[in-house]
């Protein structure tokens, strides 16, 4: 598998699913360059990106499989293009790192009926506190989400990042290898080891 994300995310969701499935890649960016979904498009997943910036939208509509849209992802347009293009309301993966988007993003999602399996969700907690990291919990654990991995940490120890998972669609005793405050890769590592 050829991986593009940067703190290994994309393998998160394919160990999590597997060969083919469905995302929806909300503050894209780069088609490549530390894209989250790159590596599992490759592999056969389709999905759909979004963009605030018209520059990455282009880039991603010139160079990958997957439609970008220009887009306020907090805003009805999302929801309205998520009802349009998604034949299923559950997709298998959301990478979201929609910054000051973040939020509004997840509660079009959830408010208008759309469901996840795994997703990761940046929250920056070293710059930003809890000023994503505590309303995007409450509302996640409202819906029935659990955090599988809390607290990820970067290479120099900054905590950036939960990664969530439906209960509903995994083994309850997945939950043994949860942890907090782990670095990413030690994640993925556990990850790997549970699936074998």
């Amino acid at each position: 598998m050829e991986l593009y994300g940067k703190e290994k995310q994309d393998l998160f969701a394919y160990h999590l699913i597997g060969k083919r499935g469905t995302f929806l890649d909300i503050g894209c960016y780069h088609p490549f360059q530390w894209n989250n979904t790159a590596g599992l498009e490759k592999l056969g997943w389709t999905g759909l990106m979004f963009d605030i910036s018209k520059k990455w939208v282009d880039m991603a509509n010139t160079h990958r499989k997957s439609p970008a849209f220009l887009v306020d992802v907090s805003t009805d347009k999302f929801a309205n293009i998520l009802k349009e293009n998604l034949d299923d309301k559950c997709v298998d993966y959301i990478s979201l790192d929609a910054d000051g988007g973040s939020m509004g993003a997840l509660r079009q999602i959830l408010n208008n009926g759309f469901s996840f399996k795994c997703m990761t969700f940046e929250h920056d907690f070293y710059q930003n506190g809890n000023k994503l990291k505590k309303p995007s919990k409450k509302l996640l654990k409202k819906h029935g989400y659990k955090i599988l991995f809390e607290d990820n940490k970067l290479d120099d120890g900054k905590i950036w990042e939960d990664w969530w998972i439906n209960p509903k669609h995994f083994d309850k005793d997945i939950f043994s290898i949860s942890t907090v405050g782990e670095h990413y890769a030690k994640c993925v590592y556990k990850l790997m080891e549970y699936k074998l």
